[in-house]
């Protein structure tokens, strides 16, 4: 029994040592070395090795994700702060619900015009023709990258209903179309734009807040002058004459020479608390064309909010349009009620005039990038591309000169824009009936809206236009 328990341990007869002439070590590693020489053996144990190095991989790649989810949610964190102190500073409130949770309600209005709420426009043009992607991904761990990811996802489906709203057009109604049908050009997006009114929100008013009081002047204080050029200069206030019906003018003296001004025509030096602006309001801001600024007056046509990052728009006396910060802003120190009043120049003032009576309602053009339109100049109408869009100004490119500006979105020097004015005018003419009434004056009509960027006058006084560009078929 022994001998047999040593056997079957051992596996091996000592009496086959000497008649095979090979010990039972030398056996083994005999049999060792050919497994290993096996083919199969080596390809499994490249499999393995490969198999080994892949999970390593998949564990740094682990590693270095999980950092890099950390340091995304610790900058999501300090990005809200900084949104939130901004908000704070503006005077404004941060919601941390998303506007895009808000129903935009109703389907496509069967009319030629579109209404978008201002909170929707911004994404259909951020997007483009671009579709989001239905699927957003699987959320990181963190509760704040959850958060951000479901707000994403509600974006990509409510922008998508927004381009199928843009893209679908009115039972029984075309949308505007151009007089001459635009031809397609590779690469080029030659769709008909849309028109649609930009609803503001409901807390946006077009009157002085009662609760604000008028700053006083004093005799020796540094303010800013209307000179004749239609430019505005740093000066000192030294003598305020009554005139009567407590009506006053004030006399400035500038570095050169001096000046006896109204109240609207002088404004103070330090830029305006929130509180004190509103839609219509009389301010000078900076009037820029490159490396020059100019101070220069105009009104408020919007106020600061998330879609327009935090800017205020400002529409200058002579018809350009630009946005512009706070710290860029200067109050007029006594403005005409009706603050339109006060520009110079008629189709300006009557646009102006037009634009605060209607407000919040503002008609607009719905642009993307690359978009084909045409443009009025100097009283013609020139095929031109959208190269860029920035809240409620797009970038124009004339395509004869390839000379680009930037316009107001309801600026019927846009043909939509203009189109829709034909369309209404007529329509007034048909209802008064009785009533003989000519065809819309068109020059007026080009010029009306004509409200498009400072970034290509020379001069505030005078602005120096471009070239007109050669005549298109």
């Amino acid at each position: 029994m022994e001998s047999d328990e040593r056997m079957e341990v051992e596996g091996w007869d000592p009496s086959l040592e000497e008649e095979l002439g090979v010990s039972l070590d030398e056996l083994k590693k005999w049999i060792e070395e050919t497994v290993e020489q096996s083919e199969i053996v080596r390809k499994k144990k490249a499999e393995l090795t490969e198999l080994t190095d892949w999970v390593e991989q998949k564990e740094k790649e682990g590693a270095i994700t999980e950092v890099l989810l950390k340091d995304t949610s610790k900058s999501i964190l300090e990005c809200e702060k900084l949104v939130k102190a901004t908000y704070q500073k503006n005077g404004l409130v941060y919601r941390e619900n998303s506007s895009d949770d808000e129903g935009s309600g109703g389907g496509v209005l069967s009319s030629e015009v579109i209404e978008i709420d201002d909170d929707d426009d911004d994404d259909v043009i951020a997007v483009g023709c671009l579709v989001p992607p239905k699927n957003s991904g699987t959320p990181g761990k963190d509760a704040v990258l959850k958060e951000a990811s479901a707000a994403l996802q509600r974006t990509s489906q409510q922008v998508q209903k927004l381009v199928q709203l843009v893209n679908k057009p009115s039972s029984g109604v075309s949308l505007l179309r151009p007089p001459g049908q635009l031809s397609s050009q590779s690469g080029i997006q030659s769709a008909v734009p849309a028109v649609f009114v930009s609803q503001v929100p409901s807390q946006s008013i077009t009157q002085p807040n009662p609760n604000v009081t008028e700053d006083e002047l004093l005799v020796g204080m540094t303010i800013l002058g209307k000179k004749r050029t239609k430019t505005w200069h740093r000066g000192a206030l030294v003598a305020i004459n009554p005139v009567g019906n407590s009506i006053f003018k004030y006399k400035v003296k500038f570095d050169k020479g001096k000046s006896l001004l109204s109240g609207n025509h002088v404004a103070f030096e330090y830029n305006p608390t929130l509180e004190s602006l509103y839609v219509g309001a009389r301010v000078v801001a900076k009037y820029k064309d490159g490396n020059l600024v100019w101070l220069y007056a105009g009104i408020v046509a919007e106020m600061p909010n998330n879609k327009n990052r935090m800017r205020f728009l400002i529409f200058f006396d002579d018809g350009y349009a630009s946005y512009v910060k706070l710290t860029e802003l200067y109050p007029v120190c006594r403005p005409l009620k009706r603050t339109w009043e006060d520009i110079e120049d008629a189709s300006c003032r009557d646009f102006i005039e037009e634009y605060i009576t209607a407000y919040p309602s503002r008609p607009m053009v719905l642009l993307k990038v690359n978009q084909i339109i045409k443009t009025e100049w100097e009283g013609t109408w020139w095929k031109s591309k959208v190269e860029d869009v920035d809240g409620s100004l797009v970038k124009i490119l004339f395509l004869d000169d390839k000379r680009s500006e930037w316009i107001y979105r309801g600026s019927t020097r846009l043909e939509p824009m203009f189109n829709l004015k034909m369309t209404s005018a007529n329509t007034q003419e048909k209802k008064l009936a009785g009533q003989q009434r000519t065809r819309p004056n068109m020059v007026h009509l080009h010029r009306h809206h004509n409200f498009n960027s400072v970034h290509n006058c020379n001069s505030p006084n005078k602005p120096n236009q471009p070239n007109k560009p050669s005549k298109s078929n």
